[in-house]
């Protein structure tokens, strides 16, 4: 017996197995690049495994097609619940956090959760899990644009800045190309290395994330080549927006005079402290409008802005749109500047 048959008979019993089925629930305005990274290296799989291993489904609360953020309209295979048993059930958000039918979404994965099928989430879609009480005593990370949000909602749920967390049966990730990451770890449950990096080249990617890689934390990301006071102040800055540090105190607080403090921001930053902390006042009060219930009121008192005018006045100047305007584009699924 040569080496090819060999190989032949050891991949028979693999052959005869029944597809693993990923059900991908669609909500409304989902990140279409999300759902996207987490099908391409499954059907890749099938293609340099030659044979069907994984199956994948769309599908949606009212099983009518579902429009992504980008303004794509995907087709749903079915109503959420119809069909056979998956193995994996992601729900997959964006820019909208609301649910057509909230009540029924969350038992409809309280179902499946119970019927041992591991339930995952990509980019918003945690927040789905976290309402549906399914991230109690579990490890979760969301985008980073929807943290400050989510820990306003759930303050007691254990929230990480990794690209993905696996924590048992539940699963989640932040979006994007991380969608590819987790994947891949699930991917790699069932083959050898081989298989992954040939995945790997056949996308033209150089190299697999794991799970232990924190997301980049957007606008407010410093290298960790800058001084060492700058990367303390700008933390600070950012744990205490509600009650915003005035210059000289934050000076302090990192062991550098006001006038070095200012020289280092400028160099790095091109702001002075007191621009680059309104800055990330307004850049966290624009994710809360477009990833939480809070009222605009409460949005400005959180972000360190004590009048709701003066608030609604800087927001306007610095993103073109008032905190109203852009709410109610999120109501419409249209994210003006998105």
């Amino acid at each position: 017996m040569n080496d090819d048959q060999g190989q032949s008979e050891a991949q028979a019993p693999a052959n005869a197995r029944k597809p693993i089925l990923f059900e991908f629930v669609l909500l409304d305005a989902f990140s279409m690049l999300s759902v996207i990274s987490a099908i391409e290296p499954l059907r890749v799989a099938n293609r340099i495994l030659g044979r069907e291993v994984y199956e994948w489904r769309l599908v949606s609360e009212d099983g009518d097609s579902v429009q992504a953020s980008n303004g794509i309209v995907a087709q749903s295979e079915g109503l959420v619940g119809e069909g056979g048993r998956p193995d994996y059930t992601f729900v997959c958000a964006g820019l909208s956090l609301v649910a057509r039918h909230p009540t029924r979404l969350s038992a409809f994965l309280n179902r499946r959760f119970a019927a041992g099928v591991t339930l995952g989430a990509i980019s918003m879609g945690t927040i789905f899990l976290a309402r549906a009480g399914l991230l109690r005593n579990r490890r979760c990370t969301i985008h980073w644009e929807g943290q400050p949000a989510f820990k306003e909602e759930f303050p007691e749920i254990d929230l990480t800045r990794a690209i993905y967390e696996i924590d048992g049966s539940i699963m989640t990730c932040a979006g994007g190309m991380s969608s590819f990451d987790l994947v891949m770890e699930l991917i790699a449950r069932d083959h050898d290395q081989r298989v992954l990096r040939s995945i790997a080249n056949q996308l033209q990617l150089d190299r697999i994330r794991t799970g232990g890689m924190l997301q980049s934390p957007g606008t407010e990301h410093i290298p960790d080549t800058t001084p060492k006071q700058l990367r303390q102040a700008i933390k600070l800055l950012g744990d205490n927006m509600e009650h915003p540090m005035a210059p000289a105190a934050l000076a302090s607080s990192v062991g550098a005079s006001r006038r070095t403090l200012e020289r280092l921001f400028i160099k790095y930053t091109g702001m002075t402290p007191s621009k680059y902390c309104k800055m990330l006042r307004l850049e966290r009060s624009r994710d809360l409008l477009l990833h939480s219930n809070m009222p605009i009121l409460d949005v400005a008192v959180a972000t360190g802005f004590r009048s709701g005018s003066y608030f609604s006045f800087c927001f306007s100047e610095y993103y073109g749109i008032s905190p109203s305007s852009l709410r109610q584009g999120v109501v419409r699924g249209k994210v003006p500047g998105s």
